[in-house]
Order: C-alpha cells, then sequence, then structure tokens
C-alpha cells in the first residue's frame, strides 16, 4: 500500500464522516443541508480542502450502497434479510426512496462541490487542480449515467438559480460531461500546477497517473457507445475505445483505488462496515461469480491453464451451513487482506480493466487483430496472478478454437474469446459498479446465471436495467422524465443489439 492511501490526517477526518454515513445511517440530505439552496458557495475553504472532500464524495458514490445492489443485480452477492431481502432476485424491490441518499451525495458531495474546484483552480491559473477535478467529475458523471440513463448535467447543481433542472439525454451526457470533459483534463493535467499534495486521496497530485485514469475512463465510457448508433455516440467505435485503452493504466501500480484503514469509525471498508453494522443483510448465497471461482461448482472456470483457488478465497469462502459468503467481512472471517475486509481499499479503476477493455475493442474493431484481443487478455491474466496468486498460463489462439480448453462448448474462435474476455472482466469487477454496466450493454453475453437459469436483460423484464430515479427528485424537480422510467426498461446506450465478432 503506498503512503498516499493511508498517511494524511485529512483523509482520517474526512473519512469518519463516510463511516458515519453508513454505520448510523445519517442521510445524505442531513449531511448536505442548505448546500442545495446555494451548492457553488461552500465558503472560503481552500480549493485543495473541496477537492478533498469532493473525491471522499465521489468515493462514497462508487463503494457505498450502489455497489451493494449492483453486486446484487449481477449475481456476485445476495440479499439475505432485512433491507436487502426483498432487494435481490426476484423481487428486485428497489424503490426510489432506497436511491436517495446517494443520488444527492452525487451531486451534493461530488459534482457540486467538484464544480466550485473547477472554478478557483481557472481563477488560479492552475490547471493540474482544474484537470484532477475534471477526471473525478466526469467519473461520476459516468456512473450516474450509466445507472439512471437522462439525467440533469447541463442545468445541474446551480442551486436557487434553477431547483428544477433539466435531464439530458444520457449520450449527450456521455459525450460532453464525461468523454469531452476527460479529454480537457487530460490537456490540463498535462499541463501541470500547483500540487494538491496530500489533499488529492488518490495520487497525491501526481499527473502521470491521473493522466492514464483519465484516459482509462475514455475508454470505459466510450465503450458503452461503441455499438450505438444514435445522437452523439455514433461519433464513437470500438476503435476509439481501443485507442484510449493503449493510452490508458500502464499497470496496477497506477490503479484508481479508494484508499481504507483500519481505524474503526475513521476510514473503513464501507462494505466492512455494512456488515458490522447490519450482520447478515448481505452475504455471498448462490452467488455466480462464486461459483465460477470455486474448484467444486458445476460452472467452475479452472482449466490446465486456469486455477482460480486463490481469487475464490480472496472474496469469497464456505460457511458452516455450506453457503457461499463474503470473505474477509465483520460478521463472519474477520481475518485482514481479504476484498471485503476493514482495510482493503476498493478499485474503482484498474489495469485489468483496461486490459479487458482493449481486448473487447480489438476484437470488436474491424482494425486490429485476434493477436491484439488475445494479447490485452494476457495481459489481465498476468497482472491477475500477481494480485492473487494461482494460475494463469498465457493463452494461445488454438486454446479458443472448437474443443480448445478456453472452447469446450463449439463457439467460434472470435466467439469464444469474446466471451472469456467478458467472463473474466465480470471477475475482475466484482462489487465495481461498472459490471452492471458490462452485463446490460453486452447483453450479458458472458451468460452470467441466477440459479440454473441465464439472466436475461434487453428489455426482457427479467433483470432490472437501471435505478430508479431518487424519490426527492421525482418530489422536487418538475423536469423528471414523464412517464417516469421503470427499473426493467433500458437506458438508452444499452438499448442497441450487443454485435457478435
Amino acid at each position: 500500500m503506498t503512503s498516499f492511501e493511508t498517511s494524511s490526517v485529512i483523509r482520517k477526518s474526512i473519512y469518519s464522516l463516510l463511516a458515519v454515513i453508513l454505520a448510523v445511517g445519517l442521510t445524505a440530505c442531513d449531511l448536505t443541508e442548505g448546500f442545495d439552496e446555494d451548492p457553488n458557495a461552500p465558503g472560503d475553504a481552500p480549493d485543495t480542502k473541496v477537492l478533498n472532500s469532493a473525491e471522499v464524495g465521489a468515493i462514497l458514490f462508487q463503494d457505498g450502497n450502489h455497489a451493494r445492489l449492483t453486486s446484487m443485480f449481477t449475481e456476485q452477492l445476495n440479499g439475505a434479510d432485512r433491507q436487502y431481502a426483498g432487494q435481490d432476485r426476484p423481487q428486485y424491490g428497489v424503490t426510489a426512496s432506497d436511491v436517495n441518499n446517494l443520488w444527492i451525495t452525487g451531486y451534493a458531495d461530488a459534482i457540486g462541490d467538484l464544480e466550485v474546484v473547477k472554478r478557483k483552480a481557472r481563477s488560479a491559473n492552475n490547471d493540474l487542480l482544474l484537470g484532477i477535478s475534471q477526471a473525478v467529475q466526469a467519473l461520476t458523471f459516468g456512473t450516474k449515467a450509466s445507472l439512471h440513463g437522462d439525467v440533469p448535467y447541463q442545468e445541474a447543481v446551480q442551486g436557487n438559480d434553477n431547483l428544477n433542472p433539466s435531464f439530458d439525454s444520457q449520450l449527450l451526457v456521455y459525450d460532453e460531461a464525461v468523454v469531452s470533459q476527460l479529454d480537457s483534463a487530460i490537456t490540463n493535467i498535462s499541463n501541470g500546477g500547483v500540487s494538491p499534495g496530500e489533499d488529492d486521496v488518490f495520487f497525491e497530485g501526481s499527473p502521470a497517473p491521473w493522466i492514464e485514469v483519465a484516459n482509462t475512463l475514455k475508454a470505459r465510457y466510450i465503450l458503452h457507445m461503441a455499438h450505438v448508433d444514435e445522437g452523439p455516440a455514433s461519433d464513437y467505435s470500438f476503435q476509439d475505445a481501443y485507442d484510449a485503452a493503449e493510452d490508458g493504466i500502464s499497470s496496477s501500480n497506477n490503479n484508481l483505488v479508494a484508499p481504507h484503514g483500519l481505524a474503526n469509525g475513521v476510514n473503513s471498508n464501507p462494505f466492512w462496515v455494512f456488515r458490522d453494522e447490519r450482520g447478515d443483510d448481505m452475504d455471498a448465497g448462490g452467488s455466480y461469480a462464486a461459483r465460477l471461482l470455486d474448484e467444486d461448482s458445476d460452472v467452475y472456470r479452472g482449466n490446465a491453464k486456469t486455477d482460480e483457488t486463490d481469487r475464490f478465497d480472496d472474496y469469497f469462502f464456505v460457511d458452516d451451513g455450506g453457503t457461499y459468503d463474503m470473505a474477509g467481512n465483520a460478521s463472519t472471517n474477520d481475518q485482514p487482506g481479504f476484498f471485503y475486509s476493514q482495510g482493503s481499499d476498493f478499485p474503482i479503476v484498474t489495469y485489468v480493466e483496461n486490459e479487458l477493455i482493449k481486448a473487447e475493442a480489438a476484437l470488436q474493431s474491424g482494425s486490429q487483430t485476434f493477436a491484439d484481443a488475445l494479447a490485452a487478455l494476457n495481459n489481465a491474466r498476468s497482472a491477475t496472478e500477481q494480485k492473487f496468486g494461482g494460475t494463469y498460463e498465457a493463452y494461445e489462439a488454438s486454446d479458443f478454437q472448437s474443443g480448445g480448453i478456453a472452447n469446450p462448448g463449439g463457439l467460434t474462435q472470435e466467439e469464444a474469446l469474446l466471451k472469456e474476455i467478458l467472463e473474466e472482466k465480470y471477475l475482475a469487477l466484482i462489487s465495481n459498479i461498472e459490471a452492471f454496466a458490462d452485463l446490460r450493454r453486452t447483453n450479458n453475453y458472458a451468460d452470467v446465471q441466477a440459479g440454473d437459469e441465464v439472466l436475461e436483460f434487453g428489455g426482457s423484464g427479467d433483470a432490472p436495467e437501471r435505478f430508479p430515479y431518487a424519490q426527492s427528485e421525482v418530489n422536487g424537480n418538475d423536469n423528471v422524465p414523464d412517464p417516469i422510467p421503470g427499473l426493467f426498461e433500458p437506458v438508452p446506450a444499452f438499448s442497441a443489439n450487443y454485435p457478435t465478432p
């Protein structure tokens, strides 16, 4: 763990705020009361302190309740009792009230504060600080649009000047608030400026990893639009995603991670805090991700070149009742070092994701080769072995021929490689919100299952396609879409048929 992940007193103090939100149940509305009245004037706090607070808001948006819900929607975790028992399959009882807190957190504590940082950075001619704030804001806008579809963007966080912001199309948000803003972020970070130092909880203001992360984020969100021939999405292609990923995260050392620690009530992993406070509301019972990694499962994905035992142990274990549970969690196995343990950092954007974006985009681009896609997949496998141990020997093209160890089902060579890429990405993104985007975007090409049934997307009504709009927004904004889209209505970017190579 690098020094910027744990050393700052400032980070510890604001992480205590995060812990209060999760453990005590304080609402984000309580925490930001008055902010919505004038979100562009949070006093005269120094620009880097506002950045610090905004980054923590962005972290909570990535590894808080949204991540738990998408973990259930993607069959990576299970809603077992009380709060989550009715929000898992088959009920999917997620309501507008369930997303109130993080809707507000995303806009007030992240996007709004970052708008303040951007203004202050421009006034100070500090391009580095401006670029970092743009990158974090683009990530937050991209996640919001992915989850909800159309969202406020151009008229967002204007306070009393506009209490009824219009909703912009998801594709416009991706184009302007995400990809174009990331282009500006890359330019500004490259220009340099006064570093925010430890107030940047991710990289302490180091430009190089921020530039790589911004390129990987570009690749991620271009991938959301690459096969959509509508509006601004028609300007993007799989080749564009590949090109962005070529300049993306170059090693796991530059991963964008949410830093957590062992100070209870200060900086603990939100998954751990939730289980510590809520007991057995969530576990991994029936988890398809666990089944894929469990050598005793009937769907175990291991083969002569792949041993998933160590990766399984990092995420899951089999409890006394013979059911999958979450390794390193407060109410079960409290040993440190596992994914869901108290001090575990949470991956938001990683080198492995970047390489798997490259692999998919290469295979779908029509310009890159099968060998390009395979090389990127093998890069991801090598990094996975370095992280977890186990065996992830490099695949060869012949492994994907019909009857090969990576193609026992008789697919074409290209189809088998694509399925392997997307299945690997499903596991690389365990409990990351982006896994939910991938299943919807690709119409579940990886064949993720709930029990013995493959989840169906594309408006089938079988699995959720989006998050509802927050009840607070429905009640307070006259411009909420009418009719309000339901949980099973696809968002625009994920409505198009996913191409088969």
